[in-house]
């Protein structure tokens, strides 16, 4: 189900980032987002590396990385930055980071990236002036 949820975001985000819908791309991009979570929550790939059943833990991880990556994709013209520093946390070449490559699925058994550390900095409050 999430598999085919994730490819047909492409062609749904394409139009509306065409029609000028931006709201309307981030929401399908976010709905996609929150199926994958909902999917690793399920699927619990944490129990699954403790139960030693490698294909299952393979296929989930594989389908929660891939959603990943289209949404990284899809995110790109709204949020540039951190859509190459997920693409590149997920081992994406720079030829494969275009938003043409949401429709073609990546191959498993492909090494992360390097972690570089947080993808979010953490925002720290300034005093309230008075």
């Amino acid at each position: 189900m999430l598999i085919s949820i994730t490819c047909r975001v492409s062609a749904v985000v394409d139009e509306h980032y065409r029609s000028f819908s931006h709201n309307r791309a981030l929401d399908a991009v976010m709905r996609v987002v929150r199926d994958a979570n909902s999917f690793i929550q399920s699927h619990q790939p944490w129990m699954l590396a403790k139960s030693r059943d490698r294909e299952a833990l393979e296929c989930t991880l594989h389908v929660g990385l891939e959603t990943a990556r289209v949404a990284a994709l899809a995110l790109s013209p709204v949020t540039p930055g951190l859509s190459r520093r997920i693409l590149e946390r997920l081992g994406c070449h720079p030829t494969e980071c275009m938003r043409q490559h949401m429709s073609s699925s990546v191959a498993g058994g492909r090494r992360l990236g390097p972690d570089t550390g947080a993808l979010f900095s953490r925002r720290l409050r300034s005093p309230a002036v008075m």
